[in-house]
């Protein structure tokens, strides 16, 4: 019997996203805890490739589910593997599904959620359904209302039988205390910045020739991304040389994904905006001069979170708990609005551009970029006591940018030799950025 049997919807290990992020650093990091993830899905997700390597004390289970009929699970529920504690990760069928077999088994379930799944239903029937390869269909109102009501009474069921309910944000858990949950706050965490850092000194992207402008995510309807598209034909125009990277998986619904390229394509946005697909965003952070998010429900977006630890500015609409999280640090526009999203992101380009100017690549202005100090013990030094250091060895791909070279004192050094900071045991204290003025001396 397993410990612990985690039920998702269609996203880990075949996809990425926030929560199938999430659910990887939770079951990588209890190495000693026992995981059956579950993972709920269209009989096709099986022919995607994994973009997770599942760490050794996970098993994996996926299991066909038809999403039209979330609240009949009968069918499934003598598939869940044995275990002390079922734990889902969202509302909707996975949350029902870990409640009615805990309930019938003698065990204890909890329920997190991420994005509130009977919230996202008022926007989109498959809104709700992270893993829906379909393309959002449009229902009259009477079947949309209907829609929403059933993921509303699945959301009861869950909270009422669950022994936890924890949310990432605060209006996660408002939205879960207004259905009776006794919700607790659990926020979401980011990696260190180092990994950033070394993501960026490893070259794995191509370098920017102007300003880049970023969304990262899924490309599905919930996510706004066609007022991004629009967003950026309009700054296209306002910015010469301005450039756009949409980063996230396209198999979501691909019709929509399509429709999202037709709709550059249309405004003639051409080379100046690629689709990337599912990756790995960190080493794209660091190209970005903007990030962008045009979603119309959210609540605690990992992708911000990932995006300010990098040291890059947001722009953001502002729909669920993003105005809390981005409160005096980000730009908050009206959801499907690309005219607004395009003024906040060229007023934050402009600004860049006015108090910049270019600095010269030196020893000498590293040291004062990084306040002569080691990046990774943190002692100040004299500069004959300093020297600067490849995050990614030149060895291994590492470039002499801005973005791979910290300074560090000679035990420092001595200690990371030829590895990148992971390899030797050791973490960067700040990602480090290219300066927007010559440091003090």
């Amino acid at each position: 019997m397993r410990d612990v049997c985690l039920i998702v919807e269609g996203t880990y290990p075949r996809v990425t996203g926030g929560v199938a992020e999430w659910v990887h650093q939770l079951t990588s990091n209890l190495p000693a805890v026992s995981f059956s993830v579950v993972s709920l899905a269209a009989e096709d997700s099986s022919l995607l490739a994994p973009a997770y390597a599942l760490p050794a004390n996970v098993e994996l289970v996926e299991l066909p589910f038809d999403f039209d009929r979330p609240d009949v699970t009968r069918a499934v529920e003598g598939l869940l593997p044995e275990a002390a504690v079922y734990h889902a990760a969202a509302t909707g069928a996975a949350g029902v599904l870990g409640a009615r077999v805990a309930q019938a088994r003698g065990r204890r379930s909890i329920l997190t959620e991420h994005g509130v799944a009977w919230e996202e239903a008022r926007f989109s029937p498959r809104a709700a359904c992270h893993h829906h390869r379909a393309s959002a269909r449009t229902l009259d109102s009477a079947r949309q209302s209907a829609w929403f009501d059933l993921y509303r009474r699945l959301a009861v069921e869950a909270y009422d039988t669950a022994h936890a309910v924890t949310g990432v944000s605060p209006w996660t858990v408002r939205l879960q205390r207004s259905l009776g949950a006794r919700a607790r706050l659990l926020e979401n965490g980011v990696a260190v910045p180092g990994s950033f850092a070394a993501a960026a000194g490893a070259g794995s992207v191509p370098p920017a020739a102007g300003p880049r402008v970023g969304f990262v995510g899924r490309v599905a309807a919930v996510k706004g991304v066609v007022t991004f598209v629009r967003a950026c034909s309009l700054i296209a125009a306002e910015v010469p040389g301005a450039e756009f990277v949409v980063v996230g998986p396209l198999h979501h619904q691909p019709l929509y994904a399509e429709r999202c390229i037709e709709e550059a394509r249309r405004l003639g946005l051409g080379e100046r905006i690629s689709f990337v697909g599912a990756a790995d965003p960190q080493p794209w952070y660091a190209t970005f001069d903007a990030l962008v998010l045009t979603s119309v429900s959210e609540a605690q977006p990992l992708v911000a979170l990932e995006a300010m630890a990098a040291g890059v500015p947001v722009v953001a609409t502002a729909v669920g708990g993003v105005p809390e999280l981005l409160a005096g640090v980000g730009l908050l526009t009206p959801a499907r609005d690309p005219r607004a999203t395009a003024r906040a992101v060229v007023r934050l380009l402009s600004a860049f551009r006015r108090h910049r100017k270019a600095v010269k690549f030196s020893r000498i202005n590293i040291y004062g970029r990084d306040k002569y100090s080691c990046q990774y013990c943190g002692t100040k030094k004299k500069i004959n006591e300093l020297t600067y250091d490849h995050i990614v060895p030149r060895a291994q791909g590492g470039k002499t940018t801005w973005l791979n070279i910290a300074t560090s004192c000679s035990d420092c050094n001595r200690r990371k030799a030829n590895r990148t900071p992971e390899q030797a045991g050791m973490q960067l204290l700040k990602v480090p950025r290219e300066p927007t003025a010559t440091p003090a001396l």
